[in-house]
Order: structure tokens, then sequence, then C-alpha cells
């Protein structure tokens, strides 16, 4: 069994009401004591950012210390999919491009808030 087919039984099988974000934390910590440093469940969750399941876009979005994308177009475009795809989501990916944000050299401060219109790119530097 990899990985990814644990992630994926922990969210078809989860607890009814379970928040995204309390699976995140999970693999969060999980990532913590995997000899790949969580490689394996990052892969898998910069695969769920372009998923048709809201909820495995959430989970991914809620990894908190780690960066999915490796440039800022990226991050631009996945939100903007994600947020295409699901508008109930825009807060959560909003919120998701503003953590993200400062992963990226020399654009972290002066980037304008919002859907991404206007953003330079940069180098993802972090989480790998």
């Amino acid at each position: 069994m990899d990985i990814e087919q644990v992630m994926t039984y922990m969210v078809d099988h989860r607890a009814p009401r379970l928040p995204p974000g309390h699976l995140s934390e999970q693999l969060m910590a999980l990532s913590w004591i995997l000899e790949d440093e969580g490689r394996g469940i990052f892969d898998v969750a910069e695969r769920w950012l372009a998923t048709d399941d809201p909820f495995r876009a959430a989970v991914a979005m809620g990894l908190t210390e780690a960066v999915l994308v490796d440039t800022l177009d990226e991050l631009v475009e996945s939100a903007a999919r994600i947020t295409r795809c699901f508008p109930s989501m825009a807060v959560d990916v909003e919120a998701w491009v503003e953590r993200s944000r400062s992963s990226f050299e020399g654009v972290a401060r002066s980037l304008p808030r919002g859907e991404g219109q206007g953003l330079s790119t940069g180098d993802a530097h972090g989480a790998s």
C-alpha cells in the first residue's frame, strides 16, 4: 500500500462532517514521521489541487507547511481553477494564496490581493 492509497482511504472513509482542515492537520503530522519527509503526501496533494473533488482540493490547500506549486503563476492558475470550479471555496482559496505567497522570492511583499490578476512570477522555495 502506498501513501496515495492511504490518503484516498482516509478521504473515502472519513467521519461524517469531518472538516477538510482536520484531515490536512493529520496528513501534516504524518509527513513529519515518514522517511521521505512527506514528499509522497505533498505529491498527492499537488495532484489533488487539480481534482474535481472539492474536499480533496480543500485538504491539499490545508497543508499549511507545504509548498505544492513551483511558481507564483502555478499558484495563481491553481487558485483560479479551484475558485472557478468551486465558487463556494473562494474564501478558502484566497486564504491559501495569502499563506502561500510568502514562499516566492522577491514578490511576497509587493503582491496585490484579489484573484491573482497582475501578479508577477517567482520561484518557490521552502518545503520540498
